[in-house]
């Protein structure tokens, strides 16, 4: 684990296996569509582009996130967490009435996620090429990843190490760092996959509203922990209950860290307690 951490935090050449889903939205109102619930602006998004973008309800609550590829003018490319594509496709389809588009997928696909490749380079293996969640690595969507990382001459590094740099930038996942009530603001997603300066869509109400009027009660932080604790640990301010652990891992600069979405109270540099251990609440991301 430590030397594939090592690749991805100097830049590689290093290669992390993953999967992804896919789906497609085709037809002339497509990117009407997409627009009208995304919170990016997809219709500005030019052919080749890609932007990421969540989808909230209707009270502005995350319930997915997506990279929005467009491929041409009337058809679009999403990719997302394995988790999220048929839930995803599902909450798109309940928005489907007499729109003239063809909803198609979720499909599985192979994923690498690279560092050290240039994206002309990549994109002679993969299917697509998108930014990667870790600064500074891009994600390939592949037919084989075997193939795809001999053809590139990478090295292969493990998910761990890469779920450690992940916490270490302060990169949320939805669905794994994100519940059905978090609100954009409290995730910081705002600066990359928010347009601010487009007409409504779904949820938009409160995210201009928190965007206007004041900040949110939580926030997403790191935790530099005393002892290892996974996902679902309770972080204590005092003997107030201020969030709980969502991702952890082992980093071999930091040690056990984690990612917690807090209370106020928990705010970065102060001490707090998490099953019977201290900690301490880190500004991201991990300096």
């Amino acid at each position: 684990m430590e030397e594939g951490y090592a690749r991805l935090r100097e830049g590689g050449p290093v290669g992390v296996r993953g999967e992804a889903a896919v789906a497609w939205v085709e037809g002339p109102d497509a990117a009407g569509f997409l627009h009208g619930l995304l919170t990016q602006d997809v219709q500005a998004i030019r052919v080749g582009e890609t932007a990421a973008a969540l989808l909230l309800d209707a009270k502005g609550r995350i319930q997915s996130g997506m990279h929005v590829h467009r491929q041409a003018d009337d058809g679009f490319t999403l990719v997302m967490d394995a988790a999220l594509g048929p839930p995803t496709l599902e909450a798109l389809e309940g928005f489907l009435f007499s729109e003239d588009l063809d909803l198609l997928g979720p499909e599985s696909s192979a994923a690498l996620t690279v560092a050290g490749v240039e994206p002309a380079a990549a994109g002679e293996t993969a299917d697509l090429v998108l930014p990667g969640a870790v600064p500074g690595t891009l994600e390939l969507l592949v037919d084989e990843a075997d193939v795809a990382l001999a053809a590139l001459g990478l090295a292969e590094a493990p998910p761990a190490a890469l779920l450690a740099q992940r916490i270490e930038a302060g990169v949320p996942a939805i669905g794994v760092d994100t519940g059905p009530a978090t609100l954009v603001q409290e995730t910081g997603l705002e600066d990359v996959a928010v347009s601010f300066g487009k007409g409504c869509y779904l949820g938009q109400e409160t995210v201009a509203r928190v965007a206007h009027r004041g900040g949110v009660r939580r926030a997403l932080r790191g935790l530099a922990l005393g002892a290892p604790a996974g996902p679902g640990a309770e972080v204590f301010a005092g003997e107030a209950a201020a969030g709980a652990i969502t991702t952890a891992a082992m980093s071999p600069r930091h040690g056990p860290i984690a990612l917690a979405i807090l209370r106020h109270e928990a705010e970065p540099e102060s001490a707090v307690m998490v099953e019977g251990t201290a900690a301490t609440v880190v500004e991201l991301p991990f300096s």
